[in-house]
């Protein structure tokens, strides 16, 4: 038989002194010792630089162990120097059918790549960032990995301020915290993420630690590619959280690779207070407020006035504790006493502090329910705007505004603009709200549907909407449905059949409802307007009587924010022109 090729002779002794094998072991085993590192780095509060210690280890390991391998050889004697092969062993072993010669070459490729890839991706994600450059960045909550789901609020909190930092940053676009919640947990691809949320960027991370001990991790992807851009763990004492907070601020900043002027720098550190324990009062509040009940605004405001007893000069709290007041759903059994608070928190915050667009936004709504003044109301949302446009509230407020004084096309785009920057539910219902107010009917029943479900007709503006277009057929199935769901007689907490009469011929309908509602005995402004709005059609002189009794008391906040619902609803339009209806708006100084 004639000798080998050389590169024969080569493979069959790397075959036989076994160094195929470690390959192959040593790539898989490194492989599984890199995830097992990526896991553990952070719950074991790892400092960072560990993944390239053992990435690096684990890779200079790779050509000494196949050294060791090459050169050595276990025997029954021990370790030995491996013994130089006889030509009739490298003949056999090349002769050897490919079956039993190739399966062992490919796996130790196979583990020499595994290794490769899991060296790769672990010193990827600790490199510094490429010279790409970026304008859009979206911030997911961080995920909360204490173990203790009553600080939810810290990962919430810190991710929240570092998105209404970014948001500062000329010429960045950034989506709101409510938008980007709604990944939180799903599990989703970042590509994904990054296409929902139209941008280039996606900041990701997690909170562990103890009382005393802080661990922030955060990492920067590349949405298109999946990429990360950098990766980066903090550990430090809870005494550092507004510290932590600046550096991952900044951190970002430079991955977006944009030109700050001494303007943007300052405002994006201004953080409002130096005292860490004010600043997680204020986080916690936040969470809070999100939530939008009643209760949950009670405890936000209690966590921001505690906040600001910590630091009195805490603007971002007064700021807060208008928005909790100036919501509907924080005015609770006394609107006048809650629009005040809401009208003097926002002033002592713009105090100290005239650059806050929360405060101007609060301050405009409050004053629009308050006091119907239009004018300041127009200007106070202009200022918010101009300091940050990316504000979905500010938006979603003015299109109330300009649905007050008929501007209704504008007020349509901007409501549409806020649920293009915040598609949370409560944004959503308002954009079938200011839909209903514009006389655009169809739209503003197709909205509920969509935030109810295909084929729900109960939303109160699909309701209305119904009515305005004289479709009193689907009004009365509608209420059908409702009676046939409603417990029967004598249940507690139903109306049964006794306060919900059978439903008659659809032409009757507007009287059948003037009835239900007239058989409430409440004299509420709430209620006053409701009756008139039902007797419109039937009576208007009825209509006006009632608007009459709600307007009996103008210098009440709580009156004049329920006057400012007759002034947007159309179902009230064939009374405006009426001298009795003039007359009226006139208490109210309009």
């Amino acid at each position: 038989m004639s000798d080998p090729p050389a590169y024969q002779r080569l493979f069959a002794e790397l075959k036989r002194r076994h160094v195929f094998r470690v390959m192959a072991v040593y790539g898989v085993v490194g492989f599984v010792v890199l995830q097992v590192v990526d896991l553990a780095v952070p719950a074991l509060l790892l400092p960072d630089w560990t993944y390239r210690l053992v990435a690096l280890i684990l890779l200079i390991g790779f050509p000494v162990a196949i050294v060791m391998a090459w050169a050595f050889e276990l025997t029954p004697e021990g370790v030995q120097r491996t013994r130089s092969a006889t030509d009739e062993e490298i003949e056999a072993t090349v002769a050897a059918p490919a079956g039993k010669r190739w399966p062992i070459g490919l796996a130790a490729l196979a583990g020499t790549l595994l290794l490769a890839l899991g060296a790769w991706w672990v010193l990827a994600d600790s490199a510094p960032a490429a010279d790409a450059e970026y304008d859009s960045i979206a911030v997911l909550p961080f995920v909360n990995m204490t173990g203790d789901a009553e600080v939810q609020y810290l990962g919430d909190g810190i991710a929240e301020e570092l998105r209404n930092a970014l948001a500062g940053i000329a010429g960045v676009s950034v989506p709101s915290m409510t938008s980007a919640a709604a990944f939180k947990g799903s599990g989703a691809d970042i590509r994904t993420i990054g296409d929902s949320l139209g941008v280039q960027l996606v900041l990701e991370g997690s909170v562990r630690g103890t009382s005393d001990r802080l661990r922030v991790t955060a990492q920067l992807i590349d949405a298109e590619s999946g990429y990360h851009v950098w990766r980066q763990s903090y550990d430090r004492p809870v005494v550092d959280l507004l510290d932590l907070q600046d550096e991952l601020t900044g951190l970002i900043v430079d991955a977006l690779v944009v030109e700050l002027d001494a303007r943007d720098e300052a405002e994006l550190l201004a953080r409002g207070t130096e005292n860490t324990a004010a600043y997680d009062l204020y986080l916690q509040g936040r969470y809070f407020w999100n939530k939008r009940t009643l209760d949950d605004i009670r405890v936000a405001i209690g966590l921001f006035e505690r906040a600001i007893e910590v630091d009195s000069s805490y603007a971002p709290a007064y700021a807060a504790i208008a928005d909790a007041y100036a919501v509907p759903s924080g005015w609770g059994d006394d609107p006048e006493r809650a629009l005040n608070e809401a009208v003097r928190h926002a002033e002592l915050a713009l105090d100290l502090d005239p650059t806050l667009a929360q405060a101007h936004t609060a301050l405009a709504y409050a004053v629009m329910m308050r006091d119907l003044d239009f004018r300041r109301a127009d200007a106070g949302f202009g200022r918010a705007l101009e300091l940050d446009p990316g504000y979905a509230t500010a938006h979603q407020w003015l299109a109330e505004l300009l649905s007050a004084t008929d501007r209704h096309d504008e007020a349509v785009r901007a409501v549409r603009t806020a649920e293009s920057l915040d598609p949370t539910m409560i944004i959503r219902w308002n954009v079938a709200r200011v839909l209903y107010f514009a006389g655009r009917y169809e739209e503003a029943i197709a909205q509920m549907e969509a935030i109810a479900g295909e084929g729900d007709r109960e939303g109160p503006y699909a309701l209305l909407s119904y009515y305005m277009l004289e479709d009193y057929d689907t009004i009365g199935s509608i209420l059908r449905e409702a009676r046939e769901a409603a417990p029967p007689p004598g249940d507690d907490g139903g109306p049964g059949s006794a306060g919900f009469p059978p439903i008659p011929p659809a032409d009757e309908i507007p009287r059948f409802l003037v009835r239900m509602i007239e058989m409430n005995p409440d004299r509420s402004p709430r209620q006053l307007q409701a009756a008139a709005a039902v007797w419109t059609r039937v009576d208007p002189d009825s209509a006006l009587a009632r608007l009459t009794e709600l307007a009996s008391d103008p210098e009440d906040a709580g009156v004049r924010a329920v006057w400012f619902e007759v002034l947007v609803d159309p179902i009230f339009d064939p009374l405006r022109e009426d001298p009795r209806y003039e007359q009226l708006n006139a208490r109210f100084g309009l």
